[in-house]
């Protein structure tokens, strides 16, 4: 007489882990194997569940944490920090105040470039030149 299977054996037929022959002789290891895909089968299926039913639990949840649910105007707090930043942007901001630049003809502009083109002194030390002009004066 052969040695019924056992749970681990008949598990590890289930996922394919092992081969045993003995389950395909044996009628009573054949019956355990059906209740155990039954089971998983039952297990791994999906769970039925309406929407009310899913609020409630949430709500139980909360419940039993000691919290309520936070309301749906989350969106609130940063919508007005939004709208501080964009009245002190408008505020600060004066387009008005910058005054456009003069244009320049060209004789003005040939004239500028070839004075500097002409200065033996280097443009570095132009900042220490002014110095030494405050002190004269």
């Amino acid at each position: 007489m052969n040695k019924h299977l056992t749970a681990e054996e008949l598990i590890d037929e289930i996922y394919e882990l092992e081969k045993h022959e003995h389950v395909e002789t044996c009628a009573e290891c054949s019956e355990r194997m059906k209740a155990l895909l039954a089971l998983r089968a039952s297990a791994t299926g999906p769970v039925p569940a309406s929407d009310e039913f899913l609020a409630a639990q949430r709500r139980n949840i909360y419940a039993r944490m000691g919290e309520q649910p936070q309301g749906r105007m989350k969106w609130v707090p940063a919508l007005a920090a939004a709208a501080c930043l964009i009245a002190v942007s408008v505020v600060v901001y004066h387009p008005e105040a910058q005054a456009p630049k003069p244009e320049i003809d060209d004789a003005q502009l040939f004239s500028d470039v070839y004075s500097m083109e002409q200065s033996m002194e280097p443009m570095a030390a132009k900042p220490i030149q002014a110095i030494f002009d405050q002190d004269q004066q």
